[in-house]
């Protein structure tokens, strides 16, 4: 049994390896220069910080050729670059590692000429054609269809359910059996950063991390629907004439009370009673818009459609002409106007971060809103400041329970559209 190289040594041959993975992608040299490893057998194979912070345990190393180091390294590189860190926040963050795993290997194998995964690594043919979202939604739905291994590199044959579980989707776990690790992480391992130097260092990744997506894109490097951080665009049917649960009830309460005009016979109601002759009040003809803010955090891909259905489906009840839409993950993605039919087949993007304070603080600035409406999971940053308009925030399910903002009034939706 040959010797485990000493750290310096291993940290020598990462260099050099580092150096090599801008030869066949060149668009990953800034974040190959960016990024510092340190050698860390406390790590079970290899691992990156958002802080730009690569470690690396020294037997994993030994065993690659060099070829695999210069694909497990490139791997890496692109997580900071595809922004895996922030994107997980919000949801299961060892699931999301998974599914970036499967996308960023299926880019590489046809970047650097392989014919399989190296490294032990998680391998899903034709995962880059696939958003992130996506590829969580398949394996929460057919994990146990879906192969997987019990960890990133290394890993034994398994399903995708059987990983997730075995890891328990704990804070230690997802360190263990993933390659994308979290602050906390780094401050346990390495006690003499301080959370200051982290964010910074994270936002000077994070400039050439753009860079280096922007310039992949350019080149033609950066092919598929998965490699779209932030900016992953879905289709979204929202379901329409669902039967009213309590939390639709409630929408609707709130939006007949922010609603100008009064009730008036004149004008029928398009609320239809089944099987009677009862013809209900219509609001009296006042055109108006409903402001609606909507959380697109990488967490939300499966919770919007039925939301949109059911305001689109109220908003036709109450006469709104026009809802203002504004997407919002860390940026405004989308700000437009939109009749009520148009959400049936709606175009979202985002699925970035998580701060919806510019598009609230965005309307706060226009003196005409009156009322918002806000679409989120919770797990957000939000103005702390009360707004100048009438607040409604609409929860979806998950597993964010304590959202309890400070002004506002709250529905909270439940699976399956239960409240």
């Amino acid at each position: 049994m040959k010797p485990i190289p000493s750290a310096a040594d291993t940290l020598a041959r990462i260099e050099r390896g580092l150096r090599m993975v801008r030869v066949p992608m060149p668009h990953l040299a800034g974040l190959a220069a960016a990024v510092r490893t340190s050698i860390d057998d406390r790590v079970p194979t290899m691992g990156v910080f958002a802080s730009g912070r690569m470690v690396a345990n020294r037997q994993f190393v030994a065993k690659l050729k060099d070829n695999e180091l210069i694909f497990v390294l490139a791997h890496e590189l692109l997580h900071l670059a595809l922004r895996t860190h922030d994107r997980a926040k919000g949801s299961g963050r060892l699931e999301f590692n998974y599914a970036h795993d499967y996308i960023i290997n299926d880019i590489l194998r046809a970047e650097l000429g392989f014919t399989h995964v190296p490294a032990g690594g998680l391998d899903m043919p034709g995962a880059k054609e696939k958003s992130a979202e996506r590829i969580v939604i398949e394996m929460r739905k057919d994990g146990d269809k879906v192969k997987s291994k019990t960890q990133v590199w290394d890993g034994q044959e398994t399903s995708a359910r059987g990983a997730l579980n075995q890891s328990g989707q704990g804070e230690r776990g997802a360190d263990d059996a993933g390659d994308v690790m979290d602050e906390a992480k780094e401050r346990e391992l390495f006690p003499e950063c301080r959370k200051c130097d982290q964010k910074q260092q994270g936002k000077d990744v994070e400039r050439e991390a753009a860079k280096s997506l922007a310039l992949g894109k350019a080149m033609g490097k950066m092919k598929g629907h998965g490699v779209e951080a932030g900016d992953v665009t879905q289709t979204v049917m929202a379901l329409r004439g669902i039967y009213k649960t309590p939390w639709e009830m409630a929408l609707q309460k709130w939006i007949e009370s922010v609603a100008p005009g009064e009730r008036t016979y004149l004008r029928p109601s398009r609320r239809e009673v089944a099987g009677s002759d009862i013809v209900l009040a219509g609001r009296k003809r006042e055109s108006w818009m409903l402001n609606v803010v909507l959380d697109t955090s990488g967490s939300m891909a499966d919770d919007i459609s039925p939301a949109l259905g059911a305001i689109a489906d109220f908003c036709e009840q109450v006469s709104v002409d026009e809802i203002r839409l504004m997407q919002c993950d860390a940026a405004v993605t989308a700000d437009e106007m939109l009749s009520p039919e148009a959400l049936a087949n709606y175009q979202v993007s985002g699925f970035g971060g998580s701060d919806l304070s510019p598009a609230m603080r965005m309307l706060a600035e226009d003196g005409r809103v009156t009322a918002a409406l806000v679409i989120t999971d919770g797990d957000i940053e939000f103005p702390p400041e009360e707004m100048p308009y009438d607040v409604l925030w609409v929860v979806t399910p998950g597993v964010y329970r304590n959202f309890n903002p400070p002004y506002g009034q709250i529905v909270r939706m439940q699976q399956g559209g239960r409240a």
